[in-house]
């Protein structure tokens, strides 16, 4: 708290600077001439943006001197960016055309490759998240929300342990960023999902492929961008009020946010809470330990001055989460791990309750701090960014005594110096990560701690710099950056292992076994891109990158040696492990066409030193804590991934009521010099179609409806026999296809056109089909009557979530016009 008071008091010393820019202009139709009421002005970086008048005319006043990225945008017309100077002390007027289209979103502003750009552009391939798509699907948490994009996908154990995919590659090799901070909390347990509040993430960018180089060695396989919401414009305050339902597991969901913008100060507040009982699935019935809930609360206060501009993000997370561990008797019916109240099996007022404090669980708390500045220096812009979070981790056993307890801070920080020009965008800088974690007392009897990984410290740093050149139809970009990555592990001993005595000791007691041994482990290396997009005649474009990825071992590939409660599995780390070195190319061609835009992006990916855990005997025996455990061992083998991903989208100009959307992944690893049940890399996902028609009603001025749609979708998942067999360390999985639909629309008032509130209902696996996704974990979960059973099919495991039905309602606070909300629904 003290740090927060320090950070906050320091952010308001520079709201002292007065403003004297503002910016004008008109946005007007290419062909006619006329003005476009209702067009959306935006600036990603400032998170800034206002709305044209009937005239097509618009003017913001507070603003900052230096050059940006202005987004331009409305439904019927190809999204419009371009770069604007504003001067120090004037007026400045930038007028905007616009050409017809029927979908707006085929030029996207995009920020998290560190030089701002746009989707066609860049050489990377990247998918927009925009918030429509957020807010129109029914989903358990914001990485579900986004898991059937192209390329990307999600490993999962249940509703709130969901963690990302990039390419076939996820836990540490994908970053996850809320407005540029690093969410640091557990990235590398399968157990713990990114701690996220879902209503609070406005939109996200997806960068697939290690050409981020501003992210450094955590974003090997990819970078996730997720973005909070805009400011409201200069000289209002406005909000919404956000209620969810979802039938299969009871999911009440209720988001409240307030923000203002008053000549330049703006700041936002948001609260949420999400409850949960148990999921239903067609096979399993109640499946027992799925409940969880999550309470968020956010504060952001910012400064927008004429040197630049200043926020500060304080947020404070809880999530409790219940993990299954498959107990059941012989009949296939869930069990107690032990008997509660003289009851061995969960009975309806269990499996309904909501309250995940009734089995074994899980206590996740995330307390975040984030301070952005970008300054104005010269012709360029000078960030400083500094944070501090920290992640509290309780696995609960059966009631309140936690087994495993542990903490992790991190000081993030980042410093750079942005140069943009006409031509020419330069980004150079420093950052990384200071992180310390600590254990948790043992336990009191008769509970027994699990100490998974040492005391331990990382300093991580790395110097970058990213240059881009812009031609008429080329766009060059290219980067270099180097890392240092040091950890440092205290020893630990411990007396009476893995018995209601056990005790944390030092070297020199009785019967002290070495539980870690201290160590030093400092890690260095290069990566790099180089890339290039042209665009080609008729919205025809192609892309050409080429990166060299570097990555240090995580913390649990290098130490861990214990029980990890929530996959129940003993897992083996190693000090000896190198660092990854990997080196992709990534190929694309697309079109962005007035009827159909499709983009196909191809990648080949080697990772020498390749670190990935393998099942190297099927039972841990001879200790009581472990008897029946499997053992896990993390080993190193260059790998090879390789693939393909894109979309097919219809959207005709001439029938603007109908558009199609369409998307595939398919990914391939492959481990050289194995046999037929080692050869391919664990968790490859299976290859995956997403369809979508989406049927947009016309609106009627007489009517109380706007944007109404109705929609129908279906996921088919192939069966994926690349596996990596060895000891049944993972099993093929069978195909599936669900079903989807859904509906939506905006209620409004027919006298002053505001917005009354917005409806949304969703049904994802309308069949109710039973099905094991091949990434969800939990399949592997089983044990008769408390004894672990080696899972050697998909019928022996937990299924994923049957028919869900979502109602949301969005209720906006100020009364916007059905223009204004639409930007407060989608800014991208």
């Amino acid at each position: 708290m003290k740090n927060v008071i320090t950070l906050v008091s320091l952010f308001l010393l520079f709201g002292t600077a007065a403003f004297a820019q503002s910016l004008s202009g008109t946005v007007v139709d290419s062909a006619g001439g006329q003005g476009i009421p209702g067009a959306i002005v935006y600036f990603p970086e400032l998170k800034i943006g206002t709305t044209t008048d009937s005239a097509g005319n618009f003017k913001m006043t507070s603003m900052p001197s230096g050059t940006y990225e202005m987004k331009v945008k409305i439904l019927g017309y190809s999204t419009l960016t371009q770069q604007v100077t504003i001067k120090d002390n004037s007026t400045c007027t930038c007028n905007c055309k616009m050409g017809a289209s029927c979908c707006s979103s085929n030029e996207v502003v995009i920020t998290a490759l560190g030089n701002i750009t746009n989707t066609q552009r860049s050489p990377m391939p990247v998918d927009i998240v925009t918030h429509d798509m957020l807010l129109q699907s029914t989903s358990s948490t914001v990485i579900d929300a986004i898991s059937t994009q192209p390329g990307v996908n999600m490993t999962t154990e249940g509703p709130g342990t969901t963690k990302p995919q990039i390419n076939g590659l996820g836990f540490d090799r994908v970053l996850v960023l809320t407005d540029g901070l690093r969410q640091e909390d557990f990235q590398w347990g399968d157990d713990h999902g990114i701690l996220i509040d879902p209503y609070a993430i406005y939109d996200a960018e997806i960068i697939r492929g290690p050409a981020s180089l501003q992210y450094g060695a955590s974003a090997e396989a990819g970078v996730i961008s997720f973005k909070t919401q805009p400011f409201a414009e200069n000289g209002t305050t406005q909000g919404s009020v956000l209620t969810e339902y979802q039938t299969n597991n009871g999911l009440i969901g209720t988001s409240v946010d307030i923000g203002g913008n008053h000549n330049g100060f703006v700041w936002d507040l948001r609260a949420s809470n999400e409850d949960a009982h148990d999921y239903w699935d067609p096979k399993d019935g109640y499946v027992w330990g799925t409940a969880w809930q999550q309470d968020n609360a956010r504060l952001t206060l910012g400064l927008i001055k004429s040197w630049g501009y200043s926020r500060i993000s304080v947020s404070v997370l809880e999530r409790r989460i219940e993990v299954p561990d498959g107990n059941r008797d012989s009949t296939g019916r869930f069990m107690y791990d032990a008997p509660q109240n003289g009851q061995l099996y969960p009975n309806k007022n269990a499996y309904m309750a909501y309250n995940p404090t009734i089995a074994g669980d899980k206590i996740l708390g995330e307390m975040q701090t984030w301070w952005q500045n970008s300054i104005n220096v010269g012709a360029g812009k000078l960030g400083i960014d500094i944070g501090f979070t920290q992640s509290i981790h309780h696995d609960i056993d059966t009631g309140t005594v936690g087994s495993g307890n542990f903490e992790v801070k991190d000081i993030p920080y980042s410093f750079n110096y942005k140069l943009s020009t006409d031509n020419y965008k330069l980004t150079a800088g420093v950052n990384g990560t200071y992180e310390f974690e600590n254990n948790y007392a043992e336990p009191a009897a008769p509970y027994i701690g699990d100490f998974e990984i040492p005391n331990y410290t990382d300093f991580q740093a790395g110097a970058y710099a990213i240059l881009q050149k812009d031609y008429k139809n080329l766009t060059l970009s290219g980067g270099l950056r180097y890392d240092y990555n040091n950890f440092v592990g205290q020893s630990m001993y411990l007396a009476n292992a893995g018995t209601p005595e056990q005790a944390v000791v030092s070297a020199s007691a009785p019967g002290a076994a070495l539980q870690f041994p201290s160590f030093n482990n400092s890690y260095t290396g290069p990566s790099g891109s180089i890339g290039a997009s042209y665009q080609l005649p008729d919205n025809n474009y192609v892309k050409l990158n080429v990166s060299k990825s570097f990555r240090a071992p995580s913390i649990d590939q290098l130490t861990s040696n214990g029980i990890n409660i929530g996959v129940n599995a003993f897992q083996q780390g190693s000090l000896n492990l190198k660092a990854e070195e990997g080196y992709q190319v990534d190929l694309a061609y697309g079109n962005n066409g007035k009827d159909v835009s499709f983009e196909v992006d191809g990648f080949y990916n080697v990772i020498n030193n390749f670190i990935f855990p393998v099942r190297v005997q099927s039972k841990v025996s001879g200790d009581s804590m472990m008897d029946g455990v499997p053992f896990f061992q993390y080993i190193a083998n260059k790998a090879i991934i390789t693939g393909f991903s894109g979309y097919f989208n219809i959207h005709p100009y001439d029938t603007k009521w109908i558009e199609i959307d369409n998307n595939f992944t398919y990914v391939y690893s492959y481990l050289p010099n194995q046999t037929d049940s080692t050869q391919h890399i664990p968790w490859t996902p299976a290859p995956r179609l997403t369809t979508e028609i989406k049927f947009k009603l016309t609106d009627k001025k007489s009517s109380i409806l706007r944007n109404t749609y109705i929609e129908f979708g279906l996921t088919k998942d192939w069966a994926q026999n690349d596996i990596y067999s060895a000891l049944y360390s993972e099993i093929p999985s069978l195909a599936y296809t669900l079903f989807n639909a859904g509906v939506g629309t905006n209620f409004v008032d027919r006298t002053s056109g505001r917005t009354i509130c917005s409806l949304f209902i969703n049904c994802n696996n309308l069949l109710n089909i039973g099905y094991a996704d091949h990434l969800n974990l939990a399949q592997y979960f089983l044990a008769y009557n408390g004894s672990p059973v080696t899972v050697t099919n998909q019928s022996q495991g937990i299924y994923n979530m049957g028919r869900n039905v979502g109602f949301k309602l969005l209720f906006p606070i100020g009364g916007h016009k059905t223009q204004i909300a639409e930007k407060t629904m989608d800014m991208n």
